[in-house]
């Protein structure tokens, strides 16, 4: 009768406990499988959901254990980040330019678009929830955006087989306001470390813009509230905007002298995507390209929101 009795209670433990840790078990499967890859290619469509106009990009990725990626970023200008064993570096190949980035990246902050950086958040939350769609595994997590505060939780969707499908990036009024939809996926795809070489993306014999793009107007739609354009000047192939009043600013944009050698520029510490493709920001400025035009933007008082507003406002003509 005892061994009966303890075989019940044994089995009410056992059940209990399944019980649970049901949405554990499907967190964990999804961070098990996404912690044991050690390499892998995708390709996504990212769209950015602002109050203005939707930006999206299509996104290519390679990675290779423990810390090599390439990321290719498709819009209007083709742009890379490569990380190795030398560090993080920001390319645009059409003009030979190259960026430091953070050597922390990506893992400084939230990406939608990388399985480690998604993992990672599952994992940095306790509280992080798994459920079943169908055959789909569904994760959502609280997330820790360096640059955009607002945007505090994810979305993570993969099937039954963890091809990762889905990630939204929502704010705190449950507002998707990023959207990756993967496209293609190969695990322990096994890149070479040839394709992690920086060098390779760079000091191609570049073909010099003529002395037809040099007649620039420029225009910036946006203007901070509180401050207005205090002075317009232009100097050759340079032209400088500056704003006066409670957010001062300056714009400076300049040709491009497209060189046969690399021109490795300041470091920078987050990315954020414009219309016209990435802006490198470091802690007082935001610095991007448009066609052949380098775009700087600086200010002590800017927010981010900012930045990205007055970069999406700039027109050359």
């Amino acid at each position: 009768m005892k061994k009966i009795l303890g075989l019940i209670l044994l089995g009410l433990v056992v059940l209990t406990g399944c019980k649970s840790n049901q949405k554990v078990d499907e967190v964990t499967r999804v961070t098990n499988y996404l912690s044991g890859l050690n390499s892998y290619s995708l390709t996504s469509s990212m769209t950015m959901k602002r109050a203005d106009k939707n930006v999206s990009v299509q996104v290519e990725v390679d990675y290779l254990s423990p810390s090599y990626y390439k990321v290719c970023f498709k819009g209007d200008n083709e742009q890379l980040i490569i990380k190795n064993d030398t560090g993080v570096y920001v390319i645009t190949p059409s003009l030979n330019k190259e960026f430091r980035f953070d050597s922390n990246w990506p893992l400084n902050s939230s990406h939608a678009y990388l399985l480690e950086a998604i993992n990672k958040d599952i994992k940095a939350d306790k509280e992080a929830s798994g459920s079943m769609d169908g055959t789909d595994y569904v994760i959502e997590c609280k997330i820790a955006h360096k640059t955009n505060q607002r945007l505090n939780k994810m979305k993570y969707t993969c099937d039954a087989n963890y091809k990762p499908k889905k990630t939204v990036f929502l704010n705190e009024n449950n507002e998707e306001c990023i959207i990756v939809d993967f496209d293609t996926f190969t695990p322990n795809s096994n890149p070479g470390k040839d394709k992690f070489n920086e060098k390779k993306y760079l000091g191609a014999q570049q073909e010099k813009p003529g002395d037809e793009e040099t007649g620039l107007t420029l225009t910036a739609g946006y203007i901070v509230e509180g401050s207005k354009l205090a002075s317009s000047s232009k100097k050759d192939d340079t032209t400088i905007l500056c704003y006066s009043g409670d957010h001062a600013y300056t714009i400076i944009v300049s040709l491009v002298e497209v060189t046969d050698e690399v021109v490795a520029i300041d470091t920078y510490h987050s990315i954020e995507f414009l219309e016209c493709g990435l802006g490198f920001l470091n802690d007082n400025t935001m610095k991007f390209y448009n066609g052949n035009y380098e775009i700087t933007i600086f200010s002590q008082q800017l927010s981010i929101d900012d930045y990205i507003n007055i970069a999406n406002s700039i027109t050359l003509a």
